[in-house]
């Protein structure tokens, strides 16, 4: 098939890797660089999911996914809007410039593909989820403060578990490197440690919603580390079905070992959103049959540490997105249950 008059190449609409030809992975990024990266990253992913959102809506495309969504769009004149855009209608600006898309609502279904081709455009050309990686390994560099695991270990080491963790295990969920502090502190007999895209032979590639649920205890764990992975999950609805299948995942306490989570969200979440704040988390929480034993806010992250009863309450309450707090600066951060 031709588009525009010339000769298709072959997978067209797979993901271009040098649209600008600027599509390079940073070896090294200043701390004010990773972050913006890493901000405009989960931009373009919220603001793709949005779209794809809508476009199941359109006519011809009830079936479009995140996954399938450059196949579906992959005939006629639907793959020339988003080829068109994917090449010509990019530029690369400042981070810090670059305003939030907003998903209006008038918009076509052409132009919602044409906007859909402009973000994989620009991911692309910001180095792909290979360069988000790269600044949130750099972000997370012990070095830099940032191993979010050390205040984990920190807690492990208190009192009430001093007695606790004996051959326990632990599952890492969105693991950026091999060499953090949960990996070296010599408390686990065994990690299994996964994300997305690995970058390690030692990570394994699964998206955890995909992750066979298990049948024994052999597949369960004693403590489920998650940290600023919520944060990145697409809609409120899939983030409160992501803490319900941790439940599954982790063993029912016993006398000597532990069942717990260690969760981390960009403190934002919890202090400036117009849907979310700690208490509606506590009190999801508390549903999941989760009791905090720690806690603690930083500059720019909230932790906390959870123990798990072993039973998610039978009562099945409902947590909705409502407004509890007004203002044009909050963020629209939450996370619902029951939906």
């Amino acid at each position: 098939m031709a588009v525009g008059g010339k000769k298709k190449r072959p997978g067209l609409l797979k993901r271009p890797s040098t649209i600008t030809n600027k599509g390079i992975v940073p070896k090294s990024l200043k701390p004010q660089q990773a972050r913006g990266l890493i901000r405009r990253f989960h931009v373009l992913q919220k603001n793709k999911y949005a779209i794809i959102k809508r476009l199941k809506k359109a006519e011809g495309l009830a079936e479009i996914t995140v996954d399938n969504y450059l196949e579906v769009l992959s005939t006629g004149k639907r793959e020339r809007s988003y080829y068109e855009n994917a090449q010509n209608k990019f530029r690369l600006e400042s981070t810090d410039q670059l305003p939030v898309v907003k998903i209006d609502e008038k918009l076509t279904t052409r132009q919602l593909i044409e906007q859909l081709a402009e973000i994989d455009a620009e991911t692309t050309a910001r180095g792909g989820i290979g360069a988000y990686q790269s600044a949130s390994t750099q972000g997370q560099n012990s070095k830099r403060g940032g191993d979010s695991s050390k205040k984990l270990v920190e807690w492990l080491k208190q009192p009430q578990y001093k007695d606790r963790l004996n051959d326990v295990n632990a599952l890492e969920i969105g693991c950026l490197s091999t060499r953090n502090v949960i990996s070296t502190c010599n408390i686990f007999k065994n990690i299994v440690r996964i994300d997305l895209n690995s970058q390690s032979p030692l990570i394994v590639e699964q998206d955890f919603m995909q992750r066979p649920l298990p049948t024994s205890d052999d597949e369960r764990f004693n403590l489920i580390s998650c940290s600023l992975v919520i944060n990145f999950v697409p809609s409120p609805k899939e983030r409160g079905d992501m803490l319900v299948r941790m439940t599954k995942f982790l063993k029912k306490p016993v006398k000597g070992s532990i069942s717990s989570l260690f969760l981390v969200l960009p403190l934002p979440c919890i202090t400036n959103s117009r849907y979310f704040d700690n208490e509606l988390l506590q009190n999801i929480m508390k549903e999941l049959g989760f009791k905090q034993i720690f806690a603690y806010e930083a500059k720019k992250v909230a932790y906390w540490l959870f123990d798990w009863s072993g039973q998610v309450s039978k009562k099945k309450k409902k947590f909705t997105k409502k407004e509890l707090y007004s203002g044009s600066k909050r963020n629209n951060f939450c996370i619902t249950i029951g939906e």
